[in-house]
């Protein structure tokens, strides 16, 4: 539950945010994409500027997260929701405890995926000036396999970016064989924000994979709880 109340606090921040930048964008013009989705007072062209919005709010808040976590003193921590959190691994079972871990991230990866849906159809739907300044025309099926291949190729290359150029492509080139490309910086944009979500796609993933870890780790921390901050016993 706090985690879920710290999911749609950090949603709601970055929401504020991406809406902002979205404004100051379109007043002064520095995107063709916003311009021409909003030239076209349309449905689909308002449904497209949205999800552009939502993708840009959850980047946005997962970046404050990783900053408050980084700087915790110019972002305040409760220390009192670990200690909760704590607290309630302490009561719960193994069992229960997995269960909600697992329901937990299963549910983020679904939203991701749904993201994708979104984000693809959306996309096709939208006004075709709009489209020409990002990749041009794709169907609903081909954008969102395209856009969700495109970010786990490009979370690959964020995680094997040693590995060189050559050896990259390679490994890509097995993901999407036909990487995006855009002749404009609208394009540009997009491709890498698509990246950097495909990036945090990535990481829920192997955070999934990683759930016994992740308990391990909450127990100990558990352990750790002062005595005072446990639950008194019922009279």
């Amino acid at each position: 539950m706090l985690g879920l109340i710290n999911l749609v606090r950090r949603t709601i921040e970055g929401s504020v945010i991406s809406f902002v930048i979205i404004a100051v964008v379109a007043i002064f013009g520095l995107s063709e994409t916003i311009n021409a989705l909003l030239a076209d007072i349309s449905v689909a062209s308002m449904l497209f500027l949205f999800v552009i919005a939502v993708v840009l709010a959850d980047l946005i808040g997962r970046f404050i997260a990783i900053l408050s976590l980084t700087f915790p003193d110019l972002i305040p921590d409760l220390g009192e929701s670990d200690m909760k959190r704590a607290s309630l691994i302490q009561r719960l079972r193994p069992g229960q405890t997995m269960a909600l871990l697992s329901g937990a991230y299963a549910a983020r990866l679904v939203m991701f995926l749904v993201i994708f849906v979104l984000m693809g159809t959306s996309y096709a739907f939208a006004p075709q000036q709009a489209q020409q300044t990002l990749f041009g025309d794709l169907g609903a099926l081909e954008a969102i396999e395209t856009f969700l291949r495109e970010g786990i190729a490009g979370s690959v290359g964020y995680f094997l970016f040693f590995l060189g150029p050559r050896d990259l492509q390679t490994i890509t080139g097995a993901i999407i064989a036909e990487p995006l490309a855009s002749s404009t910086v609208n394009g540009d944009v997009f491709l890498v924000g698509i990246r950097l979500y495909g990036l945090a796609f990535a990481l829920s993933v192997l955070r999934t994979l990683a759930t016994p870890l992740i308990y391990l780790r909450a127990r100990r921390r558990a352990a750790n709880l002062p005595a005072s901050a446990e639950p008194s016993p019922a009279v």
